[in-house]
């Protein structure tokens, strides 16, 4: 792993987010969403405590990374892919792909209000395109179900934004997998409190356990929290972020042929568009926020 071309890990990684996307839309039918996250995650983890060690797995427990890969691993996976494999009941896995173009204009927002930044013409623009890709995918769902999906992943964005910040902070001695393993680890903990809200709140969980659950159960951990995340924060530590951010936001093309060839989604000139739009906007925010850091 250690090894690898950073630039090989990030485009991995950015089909491993594809995959995992309709991976998780095959799950919904079957599972509450949390259970199928808590599932995901311990199977991840059981991995990740065979494959560190002992001495590099108790390094997550020390004082300067258990509290910040808490917040991590709560705001970046608990609740965030909550919300997703929740609204994937409602939208399809292209929309979501596209609709998540949007954190790039949270991550904008927050760094105009807590950093003081001023944007460029070309984030605003970039920005501009982002915002029309996702209402025209919005819109030509044409029903109030589709668009709440859309709607739910929208409202969740800014989570990933709060995830980003605590694992720049964790210390620097931790390696790409210690980090997916915390993500993992620690997402853990906020998924069996919803777990529990939920049982109180609904009732019984669904969990029908056909092969097809248990697939993409395994399928997502090891797709997802095991090969994934660990290729991501590889890539992110040994090449420029916004580089890396720039090829991953690419996933959605990935999405959509996976989605089409699985008949989880039609072809359509509208999500073609929408995806241009949005996948173009958040290339042009990347770039133009890279070359403002280097004229910095």
């Amino acid at each position: 792993m250690s090894k690898m071309s950073p630039l090989l890990a990030i485009w991995i990684s950015c089909v491993c987010t594809a995959t995992n996307v309709v991976i998780s839309k095959l799950a919904t039918p079957f599972v509450t969403s949390a259970l199928f996250l808590l599932g995901a995650c311990f199977v991840a983890c059981a991995v990740f405590r065979f494959a560190l060690g002992k001495e590099k797995w108790q390094r997550l427990f020390d004082k300067d990374v258990r509290w910040k890969a808490l917040w991590m691993g709560t705001f970046g996976t608990a609740l965030t892919m909550t919300v997703f494999m929740v609204a994937l009941n409602y939208t399809t896995p292209v929309n979501s792909a596209i609709d998540n173009q949007f954190e790039m204009i949270y991550s904008l927002i927050l760094s105009t209000l807590i950093l003081k930044e001023r944007p460029t013409w070309k984030q605003i623009s970039g920005s501009f395109f982002i915002l029309l890709g996702v209402i025209l995918i919005i819109l030509q769902g044409g029903g109030y179900v589709q668009a709440k999906g859309d709607f739910m992943i929208l409202g969740s964005l800014w989570m990933f934004q709060v995830s980003h910040i605590f694992a720049k902070k964790l210390p620097a001695d931790l390696s790409a997998p210690q980090i997916a393993a915390a993500r993992a680890f620690y997402a853990m903990p906020a998924l069996i409190v919803l777990i529990i809200a939920l049982r109180f709140i609904q009732g019984p969980l669904l969990f029908n356990g056909t092969g097809i659950l248990w697939g993409t159960l395994l399928g997502s951990a090891a797709i997802n929290y095991l090969l994934g995340n660990t290729l991501w924060y590889h890539a992110i530590r040994n090449m420029d972020l916004s580089k890396a951010t720039a090829i991953i936001l690419s996933y959605p093309v990935f999405t959509f042929v996976l989605s089409v060839l699985l008949g989880q989604d039609t072809l359509s000139a509208s999500k073609v568009i929408g995806m241009i739009l949005a996948v173009g906007g958040a290339y042009i925010v990347t770039r133009s926020a890279k070359q403002q850091g280097a004229k910095a």
